[in-house]
């Protein structure tokens, strides 16, 4: 029986709503989880809920949703009666001194229907939200509107996301004495001003900056607490990034214009860096080497479009995982990390490039290349690559499309070319993925392919993941390979999965006399 309905003497159920019961704070807090629009609905339940409805301390307005074309905008009128819905709301929040946890206001990105009124406006409702202790801020404000300096002292304020607004230069003290977190998007703000909120928050732990202007040079203070620091496109080709705290634990950067490295810190000040994220056209090997020996407790790196790096030696006990991804002017990589579980290579899988890795944890590896670069040399450097490893629990060879290179896209592996080369028997390792993404192998290509893995490594598993329009003949192609290989190596696979195919009756027969003739 439902413990909220009881029998009455008539052996009718009394149904009882508990739920009203809640307390506000509760129930504010369960329909937080509502947007806007589905949390105002709930107002038809009972006068209670158009109470609670109407005491929502999370208030959201969108002027236009970003999908759709401006077409579909609201009209003027339309946009004025919601404009007057939220002053309304805005203002019994005011009058009855009404908690705002949550203020998200969205305009969009153009001039068109925002005036010097709506701009007075927007201040007001900031001013309310920060007098009734606003804990997070949304604002993605019209072009040019500047964030008022009430805002600068808002004690409550926890999370601040600007974007497309101005922060002007403010010679006050900041009292953002709360603030945790701050984003940053095409925001055009004067460097002493940026330089004054970093300094001023103390608490602060997580900041982003994308695609904004206005400064040359970032400090980050040795005062500072910034424990996440993410630099977007957002530097002149002359700016300067300037680290002077020993906090961060994770630092992103992206720069794909400058031909310089413009980060500056202390040697020892990155010594509890967990994360490197760098896509930097800038960057160069001497600039890595003196980049990596401060960061003693580096577990993440990823290296993408490093254009310039050439010679690259990683030694590191903490490192966990490496992330290579079309840096092209690569030409020799060692690696000596013996706690490293993930490597991950995109790019041209060829001759150009040597790649050595030492480590003694289970390691997953992942190929991202062309199927033009798997020929008998690429299989060699596959192969190569593994012998460094003390296990490998499993390999992910990824094969995008390839339009660009048309006319080769046949896989060749003649095992004859490698002479008197010999790296020992094929790598025992768990499960072996395989990915084709928007191409068809033709049944050469398909035989070198399994001919060249099976040479390389005996897997236990294979799964095979398709993203093609014709998913069903490349199942039968490789099905029929599959068999062919298998047996040719006297291969004993245990399991073969394709985890996103479906697969006619006849795949599913097939599948099933394999399955016996392979004894799995």
């Amino acid at each position: 029986m439902n413990p909220d309905c009881e029998e009455t003497v008539s052996g009718q159920l009394n149904t009882m709503d508990r739920f009203s019961d809640l307390p506000d704070f509760i129930v504010h807090h369960i329909i937080s989880f509502l947007d806007t629009r589905e949390a105002y609905r709930t107002c038809i339940l009972s006068e209670r809920w158009a109470h609670i409805s109407a005491t929502n301390p999370i208030l959201e307005f969108h002027y236009y949703v970003p999908k759709f074309p401006r077409r579909c905008w609201p009209s003027e009128e339309v946009s004025s009666r919601l404009l007057g819905y939220l002053d309304s709301r805005m203002q019994r929040y005011a009058k009855d001194s009404l908690r705002v946890r949550t203020l998200r206001l969205i305009f969009p990105d153009s001039n068109e229907v925002f005036s010097c009124e709506l701009s007075c406006k927007v201040d007001e409702w900031i001013q309310i939200a920060v007098r009734n202790q606003v804990a997070r801020l949304d604002l993605h404000g019209p072009l040019n509107y500047q964030l008022p300096d009430i805002l600068l002292s808002a004690k409550s304020l926890r999370q601040l996301n600007c974007s497309q607004v101005k922060i002007p230069y403010y010679n006050g003290a900041i009292n953002l004495a709360s603030l945790q977190t701050l984003e940053l998007i095409c925001v055009d703000v004067e460097e002493r001003m940026l330089n004054h909120i970093i300094s001023s928050c103390l608490l602060l732990k997580c900041l982003s900056v994308y695609y904004c202007s206005g400064f040359k040079t970032l400090v980050i203070p040795c005062c500072s607490q910034v424990k996440e620091l993410t630099l977007s496109n957002t530097l002149p080709k002359d700016g300067t990034i300037v680290l002077e705290t020993s906090s961060l634990a994770c630092f992103k950067f992206s720069d794909s214009t400058s031909d310089r490295w413009p980060v500056m810190s202390k040697p020892g000040l990155l010594r509890n860096l967990r994360t490197l994220d760098l896509f930097s056209s800038g960057i160069t090997d001497e600039d890595l080497g003196k980049l990596l020996p401060q960061s003693a407790s580096l577990e993440t790196l990823h290296l993408v479009n490093c254009r310039r790096l050439t010679m690259i030696r990683i030694s590191s006990v903490q490192l966990k995982e490496i992330y290579l991804d079309e840096c092209d002017g690569l030409v020799h990589v060692t690696i000596d990390a013996p706690s490293l579980t993930k490597f991950k290579y995109k790019g041209d899988f060829d001759r150009h490039c040597i790649i050595t890795i030492s480590s003694q944890a289970s390691c997953v590896l992942s190929v991202h290349t062309t199927p033009y670069c798997l020929d008998t040399l690429g299989f060699f450097k596959l192969k190569q690559l593994m012998t460094g490893l003390r296990s490998c629990n499993a390999l992910k060879i990824s094969l995008p499309d390839n339009y660009y290179e048309s006319g080769r896209d046949d896989i060749k592996f003649v095992e004859e070319e490698l002479g008197d080369v010999n790296l020992g028997p094929p790598r025992d390792i768990r499960e072996l993925k395989l990915s084709l993404h928007d191409q068809n192998l033709s049944r050469s290509s398909m035989s070198a392919f399994l001919n060249g893995l099976f040479w390389t490594c005996r897997p236990d598993i294979i799964s095979f993941q398709f993203f093609l329009h014709e998913p069903d003949l490349m199942i039968q192609l490789f099905m029929s390979e599959l068999e062919d290989m298998a047996n040719c190596w006297e291969h004993p696979l245990k399991r073969i999965k394709f985890p996103d195919a479906n697969c006619s009756n006849t795949l599913e027969s097939k599948k099933v006399d394999l399955q016996l003739r392979l004894h799995w």
